[in-house]
C-alpha cells in the first residue's frame, strides 16, 4: 500500500493552474482596451510633440511672383515638405517657419495687426519672427529669400 500511495503522489504536480473562461475573456478584454487606449493615444501625442523634421536640403525654391503678395499681406508655401509664410513688408520680403515655437501648430497672417499669429494658444510674432505675445517660448525659424526677375526663392 505504501508503493502505490508514493506513486499516485508521483504522478500528480504539484502546482496546477488552468486558465479559467472567465481569466481568458478579462484578458481579452483587458487587451482590448490597452489596444484602444494606445490607438487614442498615439495620435494625441503626434499632435502635441512639436515638428522638428525638415525637408532635404537644397538650393533655392522658386515660391512665387513678388507681383502676387502685394505689401502687408503673406501667403503660406510648402517648401521641400517644409511648411513656411511669406511676409511682404515695406522693407522686401520675409520668410518664417509657419510652425509654431510653442507646440507646433500651423501659424497665419492677421492682416489688421500685421502679425503673425498662432490659432492654439494665442502666440503672436511681428514680422521678423520675434514673440510678441503668449506663450512661444522663441522665435520662429527664419530663412534667406531673394527676389530675381521678379521671382521669389527661399533656400532652406
Amino acid at each position: 500500500m505504501s508503493d502505490s500511495g508514493k506513486d499516485q503522489n508521483l504522478e500528480k504536480p504539484l502546482y496546477e493552474k488552468s486558465l479559467s473562461r472567465r481569466d481568458f475573456i478579462s484578458w481579452i478584454i483587458k487587451g482590448g482596451l490597452f489596444i484602444t487606449f494606445l490607438s487614442m493615444l498615439l495620435p494625441a501625442l503626434e499632435y502635441i510633440w512639436p515638428v522638428t523634421r525638415r525637408g532635404p536640403v537644397g538650393g533655392a525654391n522658386d515660391v512665387g511672383r513678388a507681383d502676387d503678395i502685394p505689401v502687408g499681406s503673406a501667403k503660406k508655401v510648402d517648401v521641400s515638405g517644409t511648411p513656411l509664410i511669406l511676409i511682404h513688408t515695406p522693407q522686401g520680403f520675409n520668410a518664417f517657419s509657419a510652425i509654431c515655437t510653442h507646440l507646433g501648430c500651423l501659424v497665419g497672417w492677421d492682416s489688421q495687426k500685421q502679425l503673425i499669429a498662432c490659432p492654439c494658444h494665442a502666440g503672436l510674432f511681428d514680422t521678423t519672427g520675434r514673440v510678441v505675445a503668449g506663450p512661444p517660448p522663441r522665435p520662429l525659424a527664419s530663412y534667406p529669400v531673394n527676389v530675381v526677375d521678379g521671382k521669389i526663392f527661399i533656400k532652406l
